[in-house]
């Protein structure tokens, strides 16, 4: 009788994360992994001590695709408007893996800011973005950081659950009337954070202009 085959660490990651982003995180069962691998579930617990673990490095798997994605916005000015627009399109392109992410309960309630400790999206790197091409001081910073990622994320969770579908121009546009509406808000001092000083000598375009980027270079 041939000898069982042995699977390594990445191997069984591979089959998982494979798995969940076709077809969601509650499909991440034992027995449908080792299908996955053609074989049992037994191969599994010789590397992992349970599904638990496993999940953990399915959800890093899921976690370094979205990092790609939001990499590409480094090759912008203004970079936090194309990061908006590269998180939406990972929502529609990777629904199962925004799910796993994003939608998940948190354990701090509903303090917003708590909460974000818990999401993997990036926010004291956005707030810096934010800082250093708007020339705003960090508390203008959070405020549009605020109301920019609940906008965006009501976009994403639309769009992953099927609920609606947009394409790049459509993403473009509103989030860049949204986008520039706060620019507004927040330079004309109608609201209650300070305005924001912009220094448009390192920015592509004005920040009034509803326009991004050519999306194209994105994709």
């Amino acid at each position: 009788m041939p000898p069982k085959r042995k699977f390594t660490k990445e191997e069984i990651i591979d089959a998982a994360f494979r798995l969940v982003r076709e077809e969601g995180e509650k499909a991440m069962t034992a027995r449908e992994v080792g299908k996955r691998l053609g074989t049992s579930s037994s191969p599994i617990f010789t590397v992992f001590r349970d599904m638990n673990e496993l999940g953990d490095e399915v959800r890093r798997s899921a976690k370094a695709c979205f990092d790609g994605y939001m990499a590409i916005a480094e090759n912008y000015r203004p970079a936090f408007k194309m990061r908006g627009i590269q998180w939406v399109r990972f929502a529609t392109r990777e629904p199962e893996l925004f799910k796993l992410l994003f939608m998940r309960k948190t354990n701090n309630g509903n303090d917003f800011d708590e909460a974000m400790t818990e999401i993997p999206f990036g926010r004291e790197n956005d707030i810096a973005i934010i800082m250093r091409d708007y020339n705003a001081d960090r508390k203008t910073a959070e405020h549009l950081f605020r109301q920019m990622w609940v906008y965006t994320y009501g976009m994403c969770v639309l769009s992953a659950t099927g609920v609606c579908s947009f394409d790049d121009r459509e993403i473009n546009q509103r989030l860049g009337e949204i986008f520039c509406g706060m620019i507004y808000v927040l330079q004309s001092g109608n609201g209650t954070e300070s305005g924001i000083p912009v220094e448009t000598s390192n920015v592509t375009g004005s920040v009034f202009d509803t326009s991004y980027p050519d999306l194209s270079a994105g994709k």
